[in-house]
């Protein structure tokens, strides 16, 4: 496949570490550096480019998130393919951009205590979870009052105390603990599923009994990588709407223009 011209202004503004993934794309798709068949060395690189080993190193990075190269620890560089694999990608700059709540709403805390004290707990929540955490629930409410969710949330033991801090501020509870307990969030899982709701949640949300829900599980691993909350928030099927728009990467092929 012919190399695509590289407008001179776009060339000129690219980073070092684009320029040199430019370059050995080519030599790739030129046949200098068939599939299977190792880049040179990072020492070799580095004399060649004139640049410094984090340089080489990002450069390789997007070679490798692109699907072109692979990595291996002691043997160097494999070249694995011609073409870049589409990559689709949703920037999110802070957790709190996964979801939102209207800005006129708020968390009314109706239940505290632990686990152990709650009738039936999801089994959703999965492993890292005992009877000893703290238990926070409630109804998150609008201006007027009415409410749109339930919420329960739960922390380690230790965090327990977060709880006299809800309904005074807006701010998400693991931003809370953070800020409060010095964790620092290192990795967040959603899961959403279908439910339906029942007993004194439906109730609490002025709903029929059997009504359809949209359940959101979201579990946050900070230190260490240890879990320290899970909230289970469940809304009224009708109530909720979750978009998503996922823009093509930079990983992908069309977003780059090669040359020699």
């Amino acid at each position: 496949m012919p190399p695509n011209p590289i407008d001179a202004k776009t060339k000129k503004e690219s980073p070092l570490y684009r320029k040199i993934a430019d370059t050995l794309l080519s030599g790739i798709r030129d046949g200098l550096f068939p599939v299977g068949s190792l880049l040179p060395g990072e020492l070799e690189l580095i004399e060649r480019f004139s640049s410094s080993r984090h340089t080489i190193r990002e450069a390789l990075r997007v070679l490798e998130d692109m699907g072109i190269v692979k990595r291996q620890r002691g043997r160097g560089t494999l070249v694995i393919s011609t073409e870049a694999r589409p990559s689709f990608v949703q920037a999110v700059r802070d957790p709190r951009e996964l979801f939102t709540y209207p800005e006129n709403s708020a968390f009314r805390v109706l239940v505290e205590g632990r686990v152990a004290d709650e009738d039936h707990w999801p089994s959703k929540i999965g492993e890292g979870v005992d009877e000893n955490w703290a238990r926070i629930a409630g109804l998150r409410t609008l201006h007027d009052g009415s409410p749109f969710c339930w919420t329960d949330i739960y922390v380690l033991p230790d965090y327990a105390a977060i709880a006299q801090q809800l309904g005074r501020t807006k701010r998400p509870v693991y931003e809370q603990i953070a800020e409060t307990f010095g964790e620092t969030v290192q990795r967040i899982s959603v899961e959403i599923c279908a439910g339906s709701l029942t007993g004194s949640r439906a109730k609490a949300l002025q709903v029929d009994e059997g009504t359809p829900s949209l359940v959101l599980y979201r579990r946050y691993c900070g230190n260490g990588n240890r879990l320290f909350e899970v909230s289970v928030t469940e809304h009224p099927a009708d109530s909720f709407s979750y978009s998503l728009e996922f823009n093509r990467g930079w990983q992908a092929a069309e977003h780059w223009s090669w040359s020699k």
